[in-house]
């Protein structure tokens, strides 16, 4: 009996490239794995660690050629066709949570039971670190529209922030993505 050494094994890939590749159907996502439980909070904590370039922790990937019932969207993304037919398969079973937080955060989209709420997350480029183990600034510097939304002056405590929204120094993450430059010229 010979044992299969490389049945398990690491690899690595960029965030996007992972994003992009489950939008694109490589990767699916079984239905015995749970709802979505995370909060606003732990996206705003998964995207502080990236901040901070700390581990994100693995997403573990089951390839086989079995063909299991799976969800069609993700955050309100198709991730795959209904008769998609392959060859071999390959399942998120641990990192949905994750996936969904960055998926979402980055591209917007829909959470199933949040009614209105927007997903997108915005960065104020404002708030300073404070070089502490225990920095808890991620929570005023990783904001969704509804920490923003001063809904025309009518919402007092969002005045500010949508003020600083206004003026190019909060920005969605996704713009920061696609025209890097463009923010850092608006900021000097």
């Amino acid at each position: 009996m010979s044992i299969n050494t490389d049945r398990i094994k690491p690899t690595d890939c960029g965030i996007q490239t992972f994003l992009d590749d489950l939008i694109n159907h490589k990767y699916q996502i079984p239905t015995f794995q749970r709802e979505i439980v995370w909060d606003e909070n732990n996206v705003k904590e998964l995207w502080d660690s990236i901040y901070n370039f700390y581990p994100l922790g693995s997403i573990l990937i089951w390839k086989t050629n079995i063909k299991l019932q799976n969800h069609r969207y993700v955050g309100g993304h198709k991730i795959t066709e209904e008769n998609l037919k392959l060859s071999e398969y390959q399942y998120i079973l641990d990192g949905q949570q994750r996936t969904t937080a960055l998926l979402t955060s980055l591209m917007g989209g829909k959470i199933e039971g949040r009614g209105d709420f927007n997903p997108t997350l915005y960065i104020d480029l404002t708030v300073e670190d404070n070089n502490s183990s225990e920095d808890e600034n991620y929570k005023k510097r990783f904001l969704f529209w509804n920490e923003i939304n001063d809904k025309d002056g009518t919402f007092r405590p969002n005045i500010g922030k949508k003020k600083k929204f206004d003026e190019g120094l909060i920005v969605k993450l996704s713009d920061i993505y696609k025209n890097y430059s463009k923010i850092e010229k608006n900021i000097f």
